[in-house]
């Protein structure tokens, strides 16, 4: 599904004043593409995400999916929203969370291609739970319950993944381990996937491109492109040179001393 942002903007009724959440924006996503939104707290990335997932209208501009409205694609459960809740239901066990999208949306599951016909449970074994299907989401960890959300996320087999800091609130060795699972799961589906992150290096890690947002809210800074294939190593010279750019675009945009934004030590600059 391609993404094509058209003058978008978002602005919010304040007590006092409106509030710019987004200047206008424009851009376009490939089909099948990675993309990364990195900024500073505050610059829109999650508004930017939620306008296109038709959560909320846009102030000004025009958003098509597949040259249709977003409306479109959110009735025919086409999209996919991770954030780093993972909102599942407490007291349905996980086969039947991942269940859920198909039971609900019954012809949209029949219509949205090959692998939205996966079995709940082939879904569970995708993300590596297949021996917790009859668990409740209370007694599994931060990460199992994002792999349930993910697997989740799969059942209609949507065909835009949007994800707002799905994995931010994990420890570093498992939020290395569930973008990894991303990244393969990405490569199975190819799905168009928008990625909001504070990770740096994360960001050079899975991204075609990446998409910089500056403190000003609501603007593109720049979009850095990625050439280097799949998978990249972080300590290596041309991984690390992209890191490099990123965190000079973040410093030209306004991220003063980058606080807020996460980047592994190991990384020389």
């Amino acid at each position: 599904m391609n993404v094509m942002l058209r003058g978008v903007a978002k602005t919010f009724n304040g007590k006092q004043a409106p509030l710019v959440a987004l200047h206008p924006i424009t851009l376009d996503v490939a089909t099948g593409e990675f993309v990364c939104l990195i900024g500073p707290s505050g610059c829109g990335k999650s508004t930017l995400l939620r306008l296109i997932a038709d959560q909320m209208p846009p102030t000004a501009g025009d958003i098509r999916l597949n040259n249709a409205p977003p409306g479109a694609a959110r009735k025919a459960k086409h999209i996919a929203w991770m954030a780093q809740n993972s909102a599942l239901l407490p007291w349905q066990t996980v086969l039947d969370n991942v269940r859920l999208p198909q039971r609900v949306n019954t012809a949209a599951s029949r219509q949205n291609g090959q692998h939205a016909a996966l079995n709940p449970a082939d879904l569970l074994r995708t993300v590596g739970l297949a021996d917790f299907a009859q668990a409740y989401p209370g007694t599994l960890s931060g990460g199992m319950q994002q792999r349930v959300a993910l697997a989740r996320a799969l059942a209609t087999g949507a065909q835009l993944w949007l994800m707002d800091e799905p994995f931010a609130a994990l420890d570093e060795l498992t939020r290395e381990t569930l973008t990894d699972e991303v990244l393969r799961l990405w490569q199975t589906f190819r799905p168009t996937v928008l990625w909001v992150t504070h990770n740096i290096a994360e960001a050079a890690r899975l991204a075609d491109r990446v998409v910089v947002m500056s403190a000003r809210p609501g603007r593109i800074k720049a979009i850095v492109a990625i050439a280097q294939p799949r998978p990249r190593d972080e300590t290596s010279p041309e991984t690390a040179a992209v890191i490099r750019r990123l965190r000079a675009v973040l410093r030209e945009s306004g991220v003063n001393g980058l606080n807020g934004f996460c980047e592994r030590s190991a990384i020389s600059v």
